[in-house]
């Protein structure tokens, strides 16, 4: 399957829809981290001649809170994947765009907190072999304030 390729500037375009997700992303990872670790103590409580939990609805009710962080990290993640940019992590804040430079195929790479996307590696490198762009590849912002004016 062909993957669409970015320019910096379509990459830069989604980075305030990205950094709001991301944003959002790892509060819900905590969120869903916290009700797993209450469903363990609720667990340890113990269980019922039965077999029931002892504390079956409040961990009926966290499981569901559960449930619903989980949920909605999915259709998050699944927002960012079809604009055809690569989540790579949550924890990280860390987005790869496909793109080419200098007929190489690369990664821009753009890091939550960044302001905008000014960084790329080879697809075998990762992370680590992250490199500045060149001036000639970033987006030229000009000079003359009337120049987008018509």
């Amino acid at each position: 399957m062909a993957h669409r390729l970015f320019t910096v500037s379509e990459a830069n375009a989604l980075v305030p829809f990205l950094e709001g997700h991301l944003r959002r992303l790892q509060e819900l990872q905590r969120q869903a981290q916290s009700h797993f670790e209450e469903m363990e103590r609720i667990k340890a409580v113990g269980y019922k001649p039965d077999g029931k939990l002892i504390l079956q609805r409040d961990f009926q009710d966290t499981r569901d809170a559960f449930d619903r962080s989980v949920a909605e990290a999915n259709a998050r993640i699944a927002d960012i994947n079809r604009t055809g940019c690569q989540l790579k992590s949550v924890e990280s804040g860390l987005v790869d765009f496909p793109s080419v430079l200098e007929d190489h195929e690369v990664l821009l790479c753009w890091k939550l907190g960044e302001d905008a996307l000014r960084h790329f590696h080879s697809p075998l490198e990762g992370f680590d072999g992250r490199r500045q762009l060149p001036d000639w590849a970033l987006p030229q912002e000009s000079s003359d304030p009337n120049a987008n004016a018509s």
